[in-house]
């Protein structure tokens, strides 16, 4: 029974990467878009493992009930099972072995979700500031650096947070900017978070970027919103600021989306 445990919980294993990647974005909560082939050939090469493990343990366990149906029982042999084992076979794994599959089958009724709002809370703070650049103004490559003079820009939080921080030029200032992330109250001061995580390589290495809002009472935290404002421009160095402010001149509650990560 024990081989015949592991070999399920290798096809488990499998079945949840398989499920996770091919019907639904599900793997986008914990890892990056580009990971997504690797899942898929773990889940087969995992489900194909299981599948051989438990056949061969199966035919394997019939092999063995003939050969004891068909060899004599010795005296020697029938001493030594009193004597060590009381009558008991230890070459299996007891019964209890199989509470081993539980936490396996959990992945299929509680799926762990995104990372969210209590993950911002329980970080001390947001990204810094890369090393300043001494040789002039930082150069971008998003959407503010294409748009036309009075149209609404659309950036990730995570650029919007850089240019706030490094960009000398002020390029944001008096510009319609339009950002999505989720909510997120603000338990040790005034107004709440629009927050968005990212992250490198998978959940466990994300990081946070938020700006502050004040202008508007705080929604349910991890609710997510489009905001449509402008930036806060602060006074002073750039590199001095710890919260990035944005005031909202409109806002729309939107559902999640299929990537919660940038």
């Amino acid at each position: 029974m024990n081989r015949i445990a592991q070999g399920f919980t290798l096809v488990l294993l499998g079945v949840a990467a398989l499920t996770s990647t091919v019907p639904t974005d599900l793997y986008l909560n914990w890892v990056k878009a580009g990971f997504g082939p690797f899942l898929i050939a773990a889940g087969i090469v995992m489900v194909g493992l299981g599948v051989l493990v438990i056949v061969a343990e199966v035919r394997g366990g019939g092999d063995v009930s003939d050969e004891e149906e068909t060899t004599p029982v010795t005296a020697e042999a029938s001493t030594s099972e009193q004597g060590d084992g009381h009558g008991h076979d230890h070459s299996r794994a007891p019964w209890v072995a199989w509470l081993l599959l539980l936490p396996v089958s959990a992945v299929f009724v509680v799926a762990p979700p995104a990372l969210g709002s209590y993950t911002v809370e329980s970080t001390s703070g947001s990204t810094g500031p890369p090393p300043r650049d001494e040789g002039g103004n930082s150069k971008f490559n998003d959407a503010l650096s294409e748009a036309e003079p009075g149209e609404t820009v659309q950036l990730d939080i995570q650029a919007f947070v850089m240019r706030a921080w490094i960009d000398e030029e002020r390029e944001m200032a008096d510009r319609e900017i339009e950002l999505t992330g989720f909510a997120v109250p603000n338990e040790e001061g005034e107004g709440w978070y629009l927050a968005r995580l990212q992250m490198a390589c998978c959940a466990a290495d994300a990081v946070v970027n938020k700006v502050l809002i004040t202008d508007r009472p705080a929604p349910e935290a991890d609710s997510w919103w489009t905001v449509q404002g402008t930036w806060v421009e602060p006074e002073g160095d750039l590199y001095d600021v710890s919260e990035h402010e944005f005031a909202i001149e409109g806002m729309e509650e939107v559902t999640d989306p299929p990537d919660p990560y940038e």
